[in-house]
């Protein structure tokens, strides 16, 4: 189940390069690192998530036996919840989810050999 969810959150986060530089760093956006990379990235990943989920979809992969079968439908079963709580969170808490995303994002860097001020030296 580990792999799987490693995996995943590598697809995503692939596939979430291009929306993010399309959409909030269009200034800085570079087809071949933004878009080619990410989606040669996610198809290399592809069969090793169908395979670590035991999906038979290449002739390599073969079908897991019982219990490590039920590990698939518990991760997507898993992904699912956590969709619709962010669906419900961003229905019911937007603010919420925008203030999630403003945590990972640096503030303005200072040239190099300025001081900083303000809130900043904190």
């Amino acid at each position: 189940m580990i792999v799987m969810l490693i995996i995943g959150v590598y697809i995503i986060v692939n596939l979430s390069c291009a929306g993010y530089f399309l959409r909030r760093r269009r200034d800085t956006f570079n087809p071949v690192l933004h878009l080619l990379f990410p989606a040669l990235g996610t198809a290399a990943f592809v069969p090793a998530l169908l395979t670590a989920a035991g999906i038979p979809a290449f002739d390599f992969v073969s079908e897991l036996s019982a219990p490590v079968s039920y590990a698939g439908p518990v991760v997507g079963v898993w992904m699912l919840i956590g969709i619709v709580v962010l669906v419900v969170l961003l229905r019911r808490h937007p603010e919420r989810v925008a203030q999630t995303g403003r945590i990972h994002l640096d503030d303005a860097l200072e040239p190099a050999g300025e001081p900083r001020t303000g809130a900043a030296q904190r």
